[in-house]
């Protein structure tokens, strides 16, 4: 509590509904936003990344260069164990 809310023995219940309902309003925005994140498909590949920022050319040869070596040693290791 505030120190001035204890000298002046004020009640904080009104504040404590505005925080506890902006706190609600974010936790719901939060949900919408990764709920639409998951159906649109954004966590499905998350490498690509990585790979679209090692390259400079316009066209990607080093990207997909580097996609192809890690999908190949992927497919070795999974074909392996």
């Amino acid at each position: 509590m505030c120190p001035n809310c204890i000298l002046n023995q004020a009640s904080m219940e009104g504040g404590l509904y505005v925080a506890f309902g902006v706190c609600g309003i974010f936790f719901v925005v939060a949900l919408a936003a990764i709920l639409w994140a998951f159906k649109n498909g954004e966590f499905e590949d998350l490498e690509s990344t990585k790979f679209d920022m090692m390259d400079d050319e316009v066209e990607g040869a080093k990207a997909a260069r580097a996609r192809a070596l890690v999908e190949k040693a992927r497919l070795n290791n999974s074909a392996s164990t």
